[in-house]
């Protein structure tokens, strides 16, 4: 696919061993229950720390999802926490409208991982979810290696009934690079990896209810474990999971693509 103007990218050159940079990215922190949501909404296994994401020395950001056997993490809402994990956000930093926006990403492999790179409408904090809209560029579980997905989450059309598609490989996305990305301009979503168009959405295919993706949003990433999603996990899964990611970067499509500094 030709690409339009680079408007803005976040290539993970921070050197090796650095946080992400805190001026594009913040932490959701916990298993969900300071949102008044345990589990995060679904039933997930890991709690997140400011311990489980670093640039490594490819210059990869690196999310890993980590089994915890000694007790050391305390508890989480259902007892002594298994997991921990990292998710990152841009809210209140960096929010975006419109345009090409494209992550290059390695998943892990392993039953009952969940993997994904979302958005979230900037109205959350007034409207909630799934008011907000919720649109998600790549999910992964290793449940179904060879599926890409790609869903959107708004009033009427959320959860397991959310307006959505997946691409099917040949083989195991995991383990390899693939780039995972959207274009979105006013009243239109499209779906792609490795530039192959999987799934599109426009007002009428969430008809009669509410398209609520024509206002600015902001950038999620996170490695799962367990969930209503992800199910359950491989007894042999490893100890230490890690979802990595080269970049991410953001392109003018058909004119439109804007970053909002906060």
């Amino acid at each position: 696919m030709s690409e339009e103007k680079l408007l803005w990218s976040e290539e993970f050159n921070q050197g090796t061993g650095s946080a992400p940079d805190p001026k594009i990215w913040g932490r959701d922190l916990g298993d969900g229950t300071s949102h008044g949501i345990p589990g995060w909404g679904n039933n997930e296994l890991q709690v997140y720390t400011d311990q489980n994401a670093f640039v490594n020395a490819d210059g990869h950001l690196e999310l890993e999802a980590k089994k915890v056997t000694d007790g050391s993490q305390g508890d989480a809402y259902y007892g002594p926490v298994q997991w921990t994990s990292a998710r990152l956000v841009t809210k209140n930093k960096l929010h975006f409208l419109y345009g090409r926006i494209v992550i290059r990403a390695k998943v892990p492999a392993g039953v009952g991982l969940w993997p994904a790179f979302w958005m979230l409408g900037d109205t959350m904090d007034s409207q909630g979810w799934p008011l907000a809209g919720e649109i998600d560029i790549m999910e992964w579980v290793g449940k179904a290696p060879l599926e890409a997905l790609g869903t959107l989450h708004g009033p009427g059309y959320f959860g397991d009934h959310g307006c959505g598609g997946k691409l099917v490989f040949d083989e195991s996305l995991a383990g390899q690079w693939h780039e995972f990305s959207i274009n979105w301009a006013p009243g239109h979503i499209s779906w792609f990896v490795d530039d192959k168009e999987y799934f599109s959405a426009k007002p009428e295919s969430v008809a009669p209810n509410e398209w609520v993706y024509d206002h600015p949003f902001y950038l999620l990433l996170n490695l799962a474990v367990g969930g209503n999603l992800g199910g359950p996990l491989d007894p042999e899964i490893p100890e230490s999971n890690k979802l990595l990611v080269d970049y991410i970067r953001l392109y003018e499509y058909q004119g439109f693509g804007e970053i909002i500094a906060k």
